[in-house]
Formats: structure tokens, sequence, C-alpha cells
């Protein structure tokens, strides 16, 4: 769960830093629900995995409740042909516009809630 924190925490935080830089680099839609696919493995960037310090799950839950309310309020502030025409790079898909930014998302933590039901199942 901290991994999904640290991850949607750098996306609002790119998001907004693209909404208000001036540039503007379009990108075509991409294949984003392959990321449900476990059998495509990526190397998560070392700004999102997560430390070795312990935490309760409240605590976590709690910082990821505070990720997500920043989040929709970057995208809920946002203007559609920003996010269509503003993009940034993701380690899979390469450049992703802000609008594929905000289901992928949700398909990532989908990704691994898939991995945590695949683990329980095992235990």
């Amino acid at each position: 769960m901290d991994h999904l924190y640290l991850m949607e925490r750098a996306i609002t935080k790119s998001i907004s830093d693209k909404l208000k830089s001036d540039d503007s680099i379009p990108s075509v839609d991409k294949p984003i629900e392959l990321t449900l696919n476990r059998e495509v493995k990526v190397q998560a960037p070392p700004f999102v995995i997560p430390s070795e310090s312990y935490q309760t799950l409240n605590e976590v839950k709690d910082k990821l409740s505070e990720s997500r309310k920043a989040f929709v309020q970057v995208v809920d502030h946002a203007k559609e042909i920003d996010l269509e025409q503003k993009s940034f790079p993701h380690p899979l898909f390469k450049d992703l516009s802000l609008k594929q930014w905000i289901p992928f998302v949700g398909l990532h933590e989908k990704r691994h809630l898939l991995q945590i039901e695949v683990l329980k199942a095992k235990i």
C-alpha cells in the first residue's frame, strides 16, 4: 500500500507540474489496460519503492487517503484540453497523456490488488 501511496503522490505532482507548465507535448493513446497483465514485469523507479521502516495499516491507509484527495483535487481543477495536450513519460508506455495517467492510477492499483489476492490464496 505504501508503494501505491508513493506512486499516486508522484503522479499527482507530475500532473500538477505539467499543468502549470507552458510545454505542450501531445501523445497518442497507449494500451494502458496492459497494466493488468502481471506477466509483464516493470521495475519500479526508486522513488516509488517503499522504505523498510515499519508503518501501521492505519498510517498507510491515511497516507493513501491523503494522496487520493490531492490527486482528485488536481484532476478536478484541470482543463480537458490540457489533459489531452500534455504528457510525461511512463517506464513502459513512454509518453502518456495526462488524460491517460488518470485511469492508469486505478489500473495500477487493480494490478496490485490482484497480486495481493494471489499472495493471500497462497497463505
